[in-house]
């Protein structure tokens, strides 16, 4: 992978939520869900704001100085993984502005910590069940017309 590589979050069948540090993601066609703590949660978050790789690596040298070439390859075998999990799309569009928004509640170990992308297949059928996947375009909760017999 390339260090200008931008991404984005594969919307619309995925959806994120980051809780006390903790990124929450879940993937609505297959009902798998993910967690990213620590160091992946902090790429994720520049990776959804359309930071590219190149600068998230640079952002983990800055921040963990002695593991710069640890974080490069951490980055792209994140990414890699995310884009194999269909979670990630390559992106062309610029980053995205912040708006005013703080950088994301995530505390960062003291030490570079290789992120870790943790799969949860437990709940899938329940997942697949729910009535989120009756819907059309516009959402919940109008539910989806049966086309005419």
């Amino acid at each position: 992978m390339s260090p200008d590589q931008r991404f984005r979050v594969n919307t619309p069948k995925v959806v994120h939520e980051t809780i006390d540090g903790e990124v929450i993601i879940i993937h609505l066609d297959t009902g798998c869900y993910y967690s990213l703590d620590g160091t992946g949660a902090a790429v994720w978050d520049r990776l959804d704001h359309g930071a590219s790789l190149g600068e998230i690596s640079e952002w983990l040298g800055q921040t963990y100085p002695d593991s710069v070439p640890q974080a490069l390859s951490a980055v792209a075998q994140l990414a890699a993984e995310l884009q194999s999990e269909d979670l990630i799309a390559a992106s062309d569009a610029a980053p995205a502005a912040r708006n005013g928004k703080p950088e994301p509640a995530v505390t960062l170990p003291p030490a570079f910590v290789v992120p870790v992308l943790h799969k949860h297949t437990d709940m899938q059928d329940l997942l697949l069940l729910d009535p989120i996947h009756e819907v059309d375009e516009t959402g919940w909760p109008s539910v989806k017309k049966d086309p005419a017999p």
